[in-house]
């Protein structure tokens, strides 16, 4: 991974956890549940993208070794792909 494809990950991952801070004020504060539940999409939508952006890299990965048939490479990112798409 290139040194600004990690840094903008990074950089996901930092505003990801400034918004779980916002949910939790949100809860403490006694948001309405409208409220809570739309950030937390938000929240929840931010995270998957750093996942399929991880998920990518990893495809690029295995594309540039040259796994593309090996069986039991297929079946690991096949994993990967389930784990994150699943819910």
């Amino acid at each position: 991974m290139e040194a600004n494809e990690k840094q903008a990950l990074v950089n996901r991952l930092r505003r990801a956890e400034g918004q779980v801070r916002g949910l939790e004020q949100m809860v403490e504060t006694e948001r309405s549940a409208k409220e809570i539940l739309t950030q937390l999409a938000a929240t929840r939508e931010a995270l998957k993208k750093v996942g399929l952006a991880i998920l990518e890299e990893e495809m690029r990965n295995f594309e540039a070794a040259g796994e593309k048939g090996d069986q039991a490479s297929v079946e690991a990112l096949m994993g990967l792909v389930r784990q994150i798409t699943k819910g």
